[in-house]
């Protein structure tokens, strides 16, 4: 076994304790990394709730540091650049690195304050960095935020994440689209991909029985096809407005098969008062609060039918969601939409079985969750444990990034 790499430091502004897609993945990139003692130790440094040090699983040698502020920038100024943010985490940082004797730093990005304060304090304390890159976070800003912000001030803003990435020792990604879209930004950048997947243990598919009993616990219909959406109701990019207005186009011998369910933690307001507008009766589309994550999982694998309803902007391209594995793994069928010749398409090109693709109208939306409320031969159980199996030997997240952590071991000790 070779030697450890000596402590590391992941910068995110998503704590591990959050659930949210970027904290799963930070959770067990921790776990990970300092799995078979890759990393003597792994701390995370994230922003939330203010607590003192603690250790989050005694054996696997992670710790949490969190960081709070009572001041807040406005937006739009907060999604260009949060200047108390990235003060914070230079501040916390230097301590984390100084206390804990940090030979190597991990920034999670976006936001890009994660990234300039790891970056300064490698350069000041001569910490190894290593960038793990979610999405096309400068695309996705520049197609949102122009309309407050002149487009001419993001060139200094990119220039800067550019300097960041040219400086790392390795740059993560988490699709290979998002890969080349790096080296056309930075062109000597390193590249590891690491890529997204689900919590196998916790997102499982259950047998007829099992579901029956789940969805008179989540008041679920007993007789119809599920179909799910859980996560924002706010961001611009997931297009549930063309969900509604696809389900309410259905004819109505598909409509009494068919139930829509939004488990939203925020935005519900806005979407009860457009199925109001729509007059989408209760019996067809319900708008929830948020649950659980443990029951959640349980939801999920009551239903048939997981939604990724991902518009068409190019920015989104590089974009799979974590929800698709997630949905997968715990035995759904997926429908999902984006930009032509994106991840998600290529994704299920590659596996038909998984789900499918339409494209980011109501026209084709309308079209494909009319076919497959019509064939109900994929919501059996052997189609859901196959799905599950196929997340579990490609697409589980512990073991993804057990891997990663080999990888980034093999190449810091060579670099």
């Amino acid at each position: 076994m070779k030697s450890s790499l000596g402590s590391l430091l992941i910068i995110s502004e998503d704590s591990p304790e959050s659930f949210s897609p970027a904290g799963e993945r930070i959770r067990h990139m921790a776990l990970g990394m300092a799995s078979n003692r890759v990393f003597d130790k792994v701390v995370v440094l994230t922003s939330g709730a203010k607590r003192q040090s603690q250790q989050t699983a005694r054996k696997s040698r992670v710790f949490l540091y969190a960081i709070n502020s009572t001041m807040r920038v406005p937006f739009p100024i907060s999604s260009y650049l949060n200047p108390l943010k990235l003060l914070m985490f230079l501040v916390q940082g230097a301590f984390v690195l100084r206390t804990e004797k940090t030979r190597y730093i991990i920034a999670s990005m976006p936001p890009v304050e994660t990234g300039l304060s790891a970056w300064a304090l490698s350069k000041t304390l001569g910490a190894k960095l290593i960038v793990d890159l979610r999405d096309d976070w400068e695309a996705s800003l520049e197609s949102q935020v122009t309309r407050f912000i002149p487009k001419q001030l993001f060139i200094p803003l990119f220039k800067l994440a550019a300097m960041v990435y040219s400086s790392a020792v390795c740059v993560l990604v988490v699709t290979s689209t998002l890969e080349n879209t790096v080296r056309r930004r930075v062109a000597q950048t390193r590249t590891i991909l690491a890529q997204n997947g689900a919590d196998t243990a916790v997102f499982k598919p259950q047998n007829e029985e099992l579901r029956t009993r789940s969805k008179a616990k989540y008041g679920l219909p007993q007789n119809k096809i599920i179909m799910m959406y859980c996560g924002s109701g706010i961001n611009p990019y997931y297009r549930l407005d063309i969900v509604l207005q696809a389900v309410k186009s259905l004819p109505d011998s598909l409509k009494n098969k068919a139930f829509c369910v939004f488990y939203l933690y925020n935005g519900q307001s806005y979407y009860k008062r457009l199925k109001h507008q729509l007059d989408i009766p209760d019996n067809l589309v319900e708008i929830r609060e948020p649950l659980p994550r443990s029951s959640l999982s349980g939801v999920m694998a009551a239903s048939d039918i997981g939604l990724v309803p991902f518009d068409d902007k190019r920015f989104l391209l590089c974009a799979t969601s974590t929800k698709v594995y997630e949905y997968l793994s715990a035995g759904l069928y997926v429908v999902g939409s984006g930009p032509p010749k994106g991840e998600l398409e290529s994704f299920f090109m590659r596996n038909p079985k998984l789900g499918l693709f339409a494209h980011a109208s109501l026209r084709d939306y309308a079209r494909v969750l009319a076919e497959v409320l019509k064939d109900t031969s994929e919501y059996d159980d052997g189609s859901r444990n196959s799905r599950h199996q196929f997340i579990s030997e490609f697409y589980d997240r512990q073991k993804v990034m057990v891997k990663t952590a080999e990888r980034v071991g093999r190449y810091v000790r060579v670099s």
